[in-house]
Formats: C-alpha cells, sequence, structure tokens
C-alpha cells in the first residue's frame, strides 16, 4: 500500500515519542498498528524510534507486511518476539520502552526478564487517532453510507409476526450485501418493553402491533464503522409512544444544532440532559450521550459528564440521546457526526422523521 494520509507520518511519531518521554514505543493494539503502518494482518506488533521504523510479525504475514507497511522493515519474529524486541531496543539504545495498556501481564513479564535495565512506560497511543484525516472521513462516510442502504433495504421485512432475531438476520444481510465488511458490533434489535434496554440485542421475540423497534448496528469498510440508531413504529402506537420518540427526536436535533469545535465534551451530554429534563424524561435517559467513532466502534472523546475534552475540527462523535422505561419500552435515534469549527457535517443521512410499517 502506498503511503496515505491514513497512515501516520513518521515526524509525528517523533513528536510523539518526545511528548510521552520515550526513546521507543511498542505498539500492539491492531488499529493503532493499522493506522500507524497500514498493515491489516493480526499478531503483529511495532517497535519504532524517531529514526526506526519495524513491523515484527510472523510467516504468515511476512509478504502482505512488505506489501502494505511502506516504510517498515519487516522482520519475522519465529515465536520468540521478547527476545527479537529485546535486541531491537538494545541496539537503538532505548532505555525507556513506551507501551499500551493493552499490554498483557505476561507479555510484561516476558519483556523484564530479557530487558531488566529497561523502563516501561505507559504511552496514551489511541490519542493520535481523536482527529481524522480527509482520507478517513471519506472511508467513516463510505461505512455510513452502507448502513443507511442495508437499513432501507430492511424497511419492508420488518411488519407484525417477525421475530427481533429475525430482523437482525436481515438487516446484517443487507449490509453485507451493501459492501460492508461486517457487522460494527452486535446488533441491536429490541422491541415493545424490550426497547427499554439500551443493550437489547435481539432475541426470539415476535414483533407485535403497536411495538416501538429500536434499531442500533454499523457497518464497517476499510476497517473504519459506522453507527446509528433508528426507531421505527409497528402499527398503530399509543400517544405516549408517539410523545417519547418526537421528544428524543427533539433533543438529537437540539444536540446537533449547538454541537461545534470548541465544545466540551460534557457540554454536550448536559445540553441534551436539559432538554429532555424540560419534559420529564431526563431520568430515564441512563448512558452518555455519544463517543468518537472510527476503527474502533467506540473511541475517544467521549460526549458523557466524565470527558472534560474540547471537541476539535474533524473529531467525530455519535449523538445518540435516548429515553428508557421500564414496562414501557423506550426510543433511541443516534447519528455518527464530524465536528467542524462551526458545527456539524452530519454522516448517517437515513431519515429521522416519524416512520411507521
Amino acid at each position: 500500500m502506498e503511503e496515505s494520509d491514513l497512515v501516520i507520518d513518521k515526524q509525528m511519531i517523533s513528536e510523539s515519542l518526545s511528548k510521552w518521554g520515550v526513546d521507543g514505543l511498542f505498539v500492539q493494539k491492531d488499529e493503532n498498528l493499522r493506522y500507524i503502518s497500514g498493515f491489516t494482518g493480526s499478531d503483529s506488533y511495532l517497535f519504532v524510534t524517531s529514526e526506526a521504523f519495524y513491523l515484527l510479525t510472523d510467516s504468515r504475514y511476512v509478504e502482505q507486511a512488505k506489501e502494505e507497511a511502506s516504510g517498515f522493515e519487516v522482520v519475522d519474529y519465529h515465536g520468540k518476539l521478547a527476545e527479537v524486541l529485546a535486541g531491537l531496543v538494545k541496539s537503538h539504545r532505548v532505555e525507556k520502552l513506551g507501551i499500551e495498556s493493552v499490554l498483557s501481564y505476561r507479555m510484561y513479564l516476558s519483556f523484564d526478564e530479557v530487558m531488566p535495565e529497561v523502563s516501561f512506560e505507559f504511552c496514551p497511543v489511541d490519542e493520535v487517532r481523536r482527529i481524522k484525516s480527509k482520507e478517513e472521513l471519506s472511508l467513516l462516510a463510505e461505512a455510513c453510507k452502507i448502513s443507511d442502504e442495508g437499513f432501507k433495504n430492511t424497511i419492508p421485512y420488518i411488519h407484525a409476526g417477525v421475530t427481533e432475531r429475525y430482523l437482525q438476520a436481515v438487516l446484517e444481510c443487507e449490509m453485507l450485501k451493501a459492501g460492508s465488511e461486517g457487522k460494527s458490533f452486535d446488533t441491536i434489535v429490541a422491541s415493545g418493553e424490550r426497547g427499554a434496554y439500551p443493550h437489547g440485542t435481539a432475541t426470539d421475540k415476535v414483533i407485535e402491533e403497536g411495538d416501538l423497534i429500536t434499531f442500533d448496528f454499523g457497518a464497517i469498510y476499510k476497517g473504519y464503522h459506522s453507527d446509528i440508531t433508528r426507531t421505527v413504529a409497528v402499527g398503530k402506537i399509543s400517544d405516549r409512544q408517539r410523545f417519547l420518540y418526537d421528544k428524543v427526536l427533539g433533543c438529537n436535533e437540539y444536540v446537533e444544532s449547538i454541537l461545534k469545535a470548541g465544545m466540551r465534551a460534557d457540554e454536550a451530554d448536559t445540553a441534551a440532559r436539559v432538554y429532555l429534563k424540560e419534559w420529564g424524561l431526563d431520568s430515564y435517559f441512563t448512558h452518555a450521550l455519544g463517543h468518537s467513532v472510527g476503527l474502533e466502534i467506540h473511541e475517544a472523546p467521549v460526549l458523557a459528564q466524565r470527558d472534560k475534552s474540547l471537541l476539535e475540527v474533524n473529531m467525530t462523535e455519535t449523538v445518540e440521546p435516548g429515553v428508557y422505561i421500564p414496562g414501557t419500552g423506550g426510543v433511541r435515534i443516534e447519528d455518527t457526526v464530524v465536528i467542524r469549527q462551526d458545527g456539524i457535517s452530519i454522516l448517517t443521512q437515513f431519515p429521522k422523521k416519524f416512520l411507521q410499517v
């Protein structure tokens, strides 16, 4: 693969190492490895300094790594990762080696045994993926287009008498047919009273007349994820159900109208809760407003009270207010958006207006 803006530049690596106060960095997490090197395989690792760039893999991936990881020296570690890494660390005079939080204790012990003179420092490598490049945003937009298409083609199959699992299967199949590499997460199909479960993955429950059905789903395109939620009414619903739908939609649209660069992540979450409080629904909104999306379905920053991050241009976020009332059901409406200087761009385009089938 030719170098592109999907592959982090070497100057940024050098700046990151300096920022984190380390001489070298060991990368294990697949998403970070892919982002930095362009390599799409598994069971592989990176060792980088400001001047040296190695991809450590096994015989299954050597040729693929040589093709995809432009600018990296590919090393087959032959089942002796700790020993090979120790040799590279020594040859490049690394005294402080950056590691990610995903490093297992067993792997840490193996490193410590062969590199007793090296100190290990945690480095928040995920942070380099917070702001998306132009090419990343294009891939995210395509993932959202695929999930939109998949859901549009699922609508004719939604009716009383089918099960949640049936609709899950149809939706996932339609996304695959539209070009998805797979599902972003376990598809949520929660109908009737089960709509009160924010993460109500599909069951054998039969769809009934008068049900609201929450569909939360995502597609993957070239490693990048989409995330969208739509709630659909089957037949005639009650005034109370329609009230809940309208207020959640209003909350979604209100937050999207004020979201922009410079706002703190927690402020967006607060805005949603203030809006729902006006209608006595804030206590039924039981999760964070949203999260970033990219090579992982859940990335930072998170639109939540615990996150005080300033939102920056070309960060991505989901906006997914919901209300969940035990014994009644629930409604959630979610978009994936891109933060802009004076607003947002919405990537998920399937209509949000009330839909009754």
